[in-house]
C-alpha cells in the first residue's frame, strides 16, 4: 500500500517549453513547483522576474541559488497577493488529483492579458501504446509512466482540461519522445544510486545527443506528435 524506495529525481531542462518561451524579456513568472528552477533560470537570465514554488525543501535550496526568489510551499495551498504575466505549470499537474481546481485557484494570480504555460507528459506515446498492446502498464522511476503520477492525458484530454479550468489554448509544441523511453537505463548508467542529479545533463552524451540526434527527433516527432511527444507544452488564455 505505501512506498517505501526512494524516489531519485534527476534534472531536466523543457527545451520545447524555452522554444514556446522564445526572446520574451521583463515578464512576472510565476513558475508552480519549480523543482531545482532548471527550466525558469533561463528565463530569468533574459530578464524576467521569476518566482518559484516548490514543496521540497531540498529543491528550494538548490532553486536559490539559481532564480531570485523561491518560496518554500504546498503549491496547492499556496496564495500570494501579486499578479504575474505568465504562470507555468512544468510537469506538474499529472502528480495533483485536482488540476482543475488548482488552475482555477491560480487564475485569479493571472494579470490582464496574462497566459498560463502548461506542459504534460503524453500517455499517447509510442512506447506506452506498444507496452498495452501486450498488456504491459509498469509504473518507473522516470517518464510517462513515472510512479509519481496520479493523472495521465493525451492530446486532446490536455486541451478538455485546459478547457474545464476556463482556459483556451492558443500556442503549442512538444518535446520529442522517441528516444525517452530509454532515459531510465541512461540514469542508472550515468547517475548510478543515489547520483548527482545533474549527472545527465552535464555528461557528454547527454550534449552531443543535443547538438544531433535531438534536432532530427524533434522533426521526425512532428509528423505525429499525438504518437511521438514526450511532453506536450500548451500556452492558454483565459478564455
Amino acid at each position: 500500500m505505501f512506498e517505501s524506495a526512494r524516489y531519485q529525481y534527476f534534472e531536466d531542462v523543457n527545451w520545447g517549453l524555452l522554444r514556446l518561451w522564445g526572446n520574451r524579456t521583463q515578464k512576472d513568472v510565476l513558475d508552480v513547483g519549480c523543482g531545482f528552477a532548471t527550466t525558469s533560470q533561463y528565463m530569468e537570465k533574459l530578464g524576467n522576474r521569476v518566482l518559484g514554488v516548490e514543496a521540497n525543501p531540498d529543491a528550494v535550496r538548490v532553486a536559490r541559488t539559481r532564480i531570485s526568489e523561491v518560496i518554500e510551499a504546498d503549491l496547492q495551498q499556496f496564495s500570494i497577493d501579486r499578479k504575474f504575466d505568465v504562470i507555468i505549470f512544468a510537469d506538474v499537474l499529472e502528480h495533483l488529483p485536482w488540476p482543475i481546481g488548482v488552475l482555477r485557484k491560480y487564475k485569479a494570480m493571472m494579470k490582464d492579458g496574462g497566459s498560463v504555460i502548461v506542459s504534460l507528459p503524453n500517455i499517447g506515446l509510442w512506447s506506452v501504446r506498444l507496452g498495452l498492446l501486450f498488456g504491459r502498464f509498469h509504473y518507473q522511476d522516470t517518464g510517462v509512466l513515472d510512479r509519481t503520477h496520479l493523472r495521465f492525458f493525451t492530446q486532446s484530454s490536455a486541451i478538455e482540461m485546459l478547457r474545464a479550468s476556463g482556459l483556451e489554448p492558443f500556442r503549442r509544441t512538444y518535446n520529442p519522445g522517441l528516444a525517452r523511453p530509454f532515459v531510465p537505463l541512461a540514469k542508472r548508467i550515468v547517475g548510478g544510486e543515489g547520483g548527482d542529479p545533474s549527472a545527465i545533463l552535464e555528461s557528454k552524451p547527454y550534449q552531443l545527443y543535443l547538438k544531433t540526434a535531438y534536432p532530427i527527433e524533434r522533426a521526425i516527432a512532428r509528423l505525429w506528435p499525438g504518437m511521438l511527444a514526450f511532453q506536450m507544452i500548451f500556452e492558454a488564455r483565459p478564455a
